[in-house]
């Protein structure tokens, strides 16, 4: 074992001179009770740079946290910082489609910089400690690097990284607190200007499955109880699907504050928490929930006055905020660039005329929105207090006192054989008037494009207080539905999710009964929802559970590794006896021969693993029925329409041929276009997956190959090429391509010669996955990080974690201090 043990002692001069950082100045961090020479934390490294932060208190926990994230992902966190400040454009100039431009003017709006100097003094004094020592602790590591030319390969040389504040840390928070809700509408909020006013807005190009849905971040979480599981009290299996990049990426820390705190899992840069993990007697992960974070309101205007709008009988004027970005002009110099953004006593206005004409700012309707986590700032506190729970009392209880939680589903298990499932998320009380509006209205024709079968959001008439949000009194933040109104369910079976909403978490005791705002209940599944119900619900004795029904640890982690799919048995059957059957299909005006295609499918073993053969085949053509918008299929595909009575496995079968026209047949047509796509593009019908289908880290590194599909093939195991991903970086991206054509292929020249490469490059998907079991001699762990712990191209651990999912091999997570002790490979001790 190789151990090295460093002290390093700087003085307070050596901090005060690389800026605002000296941590006895309480101004710094917004009153934190820290006092002088506060800190001393102990940051002891294991294999693949997981670092085991110990201290005596949350002021030093939080610098040993600090000083561990700048020393190895120091770029990311300020770049972030550089974000919010509306900064972007002043150093990267305004971007393609002034993307820089478009975010840095909402920012700047925004001001969460300002909103957290106001909320700090609301923390509790743990959650202020942790801050203010985060930013002391990173400060440190900061003043550590001599020069610019010493930072991290991405950001190396760059002017931008500076000392950071623990308002700077609340403040990027509140951003991601506002990651499905605000944050969606940053360039709609610049591109909304009252129509023909003098300066023209900046054009904004906007994905409708960002602004109005929660695309692009989602999960599987399981947690099985006592009835489900073998040789173990409980077994929870968490496996967010996240970007592979930027941000958003996972990374992992155990913390420790004896006889406080003793707590592993992963936490995000800037948060000095646990957000999935587990503690002695107690584990949990996330799912993005299905539930809305926010409600647009669709206001009528004043003829004469534009920013005039209809309350209640009478008119009121909009509010407006004039802002000023700094602009990197192409000759290197800056620029003033400076505009108007407008809120009603909703939000702010945004314009979304580039999703539909009837969304966009007219002389007569404009549209705004209100965020249920605006003001956020209680997520630190809710993930510390769920970390210190040591029975399921004291958890459950933590999301009435804090009420925090953002965005996701909980999903958790105790010692004791509990399985839960909480949508504890901010999300908004309607009115009775709003609640049976919507019903209504979401079926409509002209809304349903915007609802999205539960997936998307919802607008509301904003002429009337009718349809203001309820204040029930009980909720930290007002307009909020109160915890013992969210859908919550305790079970000693099992509890699940994959991003559809609560309806479905026990396939056994459906949820029913809540506000349309956490989701639609008795409606079709996602195919990766269903395929989950039918992988945790099995009780035939032939599914992953084994003869006995029952999960063993073992048989826990074969649910992410086995990378089967809802098409891959009986449905695929059907579809190659079709096409055995009627082997010859009119495609593009000629006769197109199925034989190859529908052999590859036949040979096919119904799974997503690197060697499957035919994987790819089935991804293209299950493609061509893709719902627009949707991760759903169409209706078109099957035999048997959704039964709300048979969730798990309708819509179901394969839809019937005309026997008298089968050259017609569409769902032989999509077989043929998805094989000839696959053939024009130089790919066998039976490529191995792993072939097609890997991650290249960075420019110039190997190819790794990746299990997994896409959500609509109905894997549990995720990897997509997801190139608008919502992590928010312009450095060490993983390199993607270009879409080419209708298919999922994406082409990049990766050696240079001008010669491009066609393949599924995976960028999002899982990524932490943590199967944990509770057993008489406590908790077992085993884990993956997909994309490993270091951003940097140049660190020792960028990829060596992702060799290891390449290759399916479980990581053991070190539980135990004799464990831990034996893995030590060095030791740094901090004390100031």
């Amino acid at each position: 074992m190789r151990v090295s043990v460093g002290v390093f002692a700087l003085s307070l001069g050596l901090l005060a001179g690389c800026g605002d950082s000296d941590s006895s100045d309480n101004s710094d961090g917004g009153g934190s009770t820290v006092g002088e020479s506060a800190y001393a934390a102990t940051i002891r490294y294991t294999a693949y740079g997981v670092p085991h932060i110990s201290a005596d208190n949350y002021a030093s926990l939080g610098y040993g946290v600090g000083y561990d994230q700048a020393r190895n992902n120091m770029c990311t966190l300020s770049e972030q910082l550089l974000k919010l400040k509306g900064d972007k454009s002043r150093y990267f100039g305004a971007g393609t489609g002034n993307a820089n431009l478009l975010t840095d003017v909402a920012y700047k709006a925004l001001d969460y910089t300002a909103q957290a100097e106001a909320l700090f003094d609301t923390l509790s004094d743990d959650a202020q400690d942790l801050l203010t020592g985060y930013a002391a602790g990173f400060n440190r590591s900061l003043a550590e690097r001599q020069s610019p030319a010493d930072y991290p390969s991405p950001c190396r040389g760059a002017e931008w990284v500076t000392t950071i504040t623990a308002t700077d840390l609340l403040a990027y928070q509140l951003d991601l607190a506002g990651l499905a809700s605000s944050r969606n509408f940053l360039s709609a909020m610049t591109a909304a200007q009252p129509p023909q006013a003098q300066t023209a807005a900046l054009k904004a190009d906007l994905d409708a499955k960002r602004v109005l849905t929660s695309e692009g971040i989602g999960s599987n979480g399981w947690a099985l109880g006592e009835e489900r599981v073998e040789d173990a009290n409980g077994l929870l299996l968490g496996n967010p699907h996240f970007p592979w990049d930027g941000e958003l990426r996972f990374y992992q820390h155990h913390l420790t504050v004896p006889g406080e705190l003793d707590i592993y899992g992963v936490t995000m840069m800037g948060l000095p928490a646990v957000v999935i993990g587990f503690n002695e007697h107690l584990g949990w992960t996330h799912t993005v929930s299905q539930s809305k974070r926010f409600t647009f309101y669709q206001l009528t205007l004043d003829e004469n006055d534009p920013t005039r709008y209809l309350y209640d009988g009478e008119y009121r004027d909009m509010t407006s905020k004039t802002v000023t970005v700094e602009v990197k002009q192409a000759d290197g110099s800056l620029a003033d660039y400076s505009q108007a953004v407008y809120f009603s006593h909703y939000g702010p206005i945004v314009n979304l005329a580039s999703l539909s004409s009837a969304l966009g700012w007219t002389e007569t309707s404009a549209v705004t929105f209100r965020d249920a986590n605006a003001g956020n700032s209680r997520m630190l506190e809710q993930w510390l207090a769920m970390g210190k729970a040591q029975d399921k009392e004291a958890f459950v209880a933590s999301f009435s006192e804090h009420q925090g939680i953002p965005w996701v589903n909980t999903l958790m298990i105790d010692d004791k054989g509990t399985a839960g499932f909480i949508d504890a998320t901010q999300t908004p009380k309607l009115s009775a008037t709003a609640e049976q509006y919507w019903r209504a209205a979401s079926q409509s024709a002209q809304l349903a494009a915007l609802w999205q079968d539960g997936a998307g959001s919802i607008i509301l008439p904003g002429d009337s207080s009718a349809y203001e949000w309820v204040d029930s009194g009980e909720t930290l933040t007002p307009g909020l539905v109160p915890f013992d109104e969210a859908p919550v369910q305790l079970r000693s079976d099992y509890v699940f999710n994959a991003n559809s909403s609560h309806w479905l978490s026990n396939a056994d005791a459906p949820l029913e009964g809540y506000s349309i705002v956490y989701g639609p209940e008795q409606t079709i599944r996602s195919p990766r929802t269903r395929y989950n119900a039918q992988l945790i619900g099995d009780t035939s004795g032939q599914g992953l559970a084994g003869a006995d029904n029952r999960f063993s640890f073992e048989e826990l982690k074969s649910v992410l590794t086995d990378n089967g799919s809802l098409f891959g048995g009986d449905w695929k059957n059907l579809l190659t006896q079709r096409c055995s059957n009627y082997p010859t299909v009119n495609y593009e005006g000629a006769a197109y021969d199925l034989t190859a295609a529908c052999q590859a499918l036949i040979n096919w073993d119904g799974k997503y693993n690197t060697d499957s053969m035919g994987a790819h085949l089935m991804r293209e053509f299950l493609a061509k029925f893709l719902v627009s918008g949707h991760r759903a299929l169409s209706d078109s595909l099957f035999a048997t329409g959704f039964d709300a009575e048979a969730p798990a496995t309708t819509p179901s079968g394969i839809a019937a041929i005309d026997t008298e026209n089968p050259e017609e047949d569409t769902i032989l047509q999509a077989l043929a276009s998805a094989a000839a796509a696959l053939s024009d593009a130089g790919i066998a019908l039976d490529e191995p997956l792993g072939n097609v289908q890997y991650v290249v880290k960075a420019e110039g590194e190997t190819a790794l190959p990746i299990a997994g599909g896409n959500s609509f093939e109905g894997t549990f195991n995720q990897a997509e090429t997801d190139t608008n991903s919502r992590s928010t970086s312009d450095f060490a991206n993983v390199p993607t391509g270009t879409a080419v054509g209708d298919s999922l292929l994406y082409a990049l020249d990766e050696d240079g010669d001008g010669s491009d490469e066609l393949a599924y490059r995976v960028n999002y998907g899982t990524s932490f996955v943590l199967a944990l079991q509770f057993g008489d001699d406590g908790p077992q762990a085993d884990m993956f990080l997909s994309y490993s712990q270091d951003h940097d191209p140049e660190a020792a651990h960028f990829k060596d974690q992702t060799e290891l999912y390449s290759a399916l091999a479980w990581r053991p997570v070190l539980i135990s201090e004799q464990d831990i002790a034996a893995a030590v490979v060095e030791t740094i001790t901090l004390e100031e």
